[in-house]
């Protein structure tokens, strides 16, 4: 008795066809299988977040700069042309209103006096004791005084022995011309505005004198006090 289940194995064993070893329609296998496509994060292009952000420069600082150098030079030529323009150009001083200034004394040194032809000033102008003279003085010092006679109306007449001085004791001293050493006091006659100047010198002691001025009739018209 035969054995067909062998046979039949043998058969089914020729029919199955044997895949031999090579590329087939679908190779298999972990070299075969198809490449995956390349990540965007791997790509030869870098990304834009991978880029370092520059932000677009900015022409403001050199604008401002530019300003800047212009006012400053602005400056250094206006203030030479003020410092050239004060070394060329003196401003002229401003007007000073001076006090009025008298050439003659203040009282009393000053006195006015009416005689009976008119009316003027007496004024004392300078005094000096001296204890030499042309004589030696008799009573150790000469009084020389310097004087002005003013005529502010009428008539006057003047005459260096219409004065005389007496001292703190009441005594009169006549006019001393040993004493005198400038131009004495002339003889003459004034009219309103016209003035007459001169010296006198008197052999008096020391001290407070009163310079007594008389008319020609040898009437007193007026007094000053002379300061030692």
């Amino acid at each position: 008795m035969s054995r067909p289940d062998a046979a039949d194995s043998d058969n089914h064993r020729d029919a199955v066809p044997v895949e031999t070893a090579g590329l087939g329609a679908n190779p298999s296998g972990p070299e075969f299988l198809p490449a995956s496509p390349p990540r965007p994060d791997e790509s030869s292009e870098p990304s834009m977040a991978a880029q370092t952000y520059r932000p677009p420069s900015s022409r403001w600082p050199n604008v401002i700069s530019a300003v800047l150098l212009t006012v400053v030079a602005l400056v250094v030529v206006v203030a030479s042309a003020v410092a050239r323009y004060g070394d060329t150009h003196i401003a002229a001083p401003r007007p000073v209103t001076l006090p009025a200034v008298s050439t003659e004394p203040s009282a009393p040194s000053e006195i006015e006096f009416t005689s009976a032809e008119g009316s003027g000033r007496l004024i004392l102008l300078s005094r000096s004791w001296r204890n030499t003279g042309r004589e030696p003085p008799a009573n150790g010092n000469y009084l020389q005084l310097e004087i002005k006679i003013i005529c502010t109306a009428g008539r006057l007449d003047y005459d260096p022995y219409n004065f005389q001085a007496f001292d703190h004791t009441g005594e009169l001293f006549d006019v001393a011309e040993a004493g005198i050493s400038e131009t004495v006091l002339g003889v003459g006659e004034l009219f309103e505005g016209q003035s007459a100047h001169g010296y006198l010198a008197f052999d008096i002691p020391r001290g407070e004198v009163t310079l007594l001025m008389s008319d020609d009739s040898d009437q007193s018209i007026t007094a000053l006090k002379v300061p030692d």
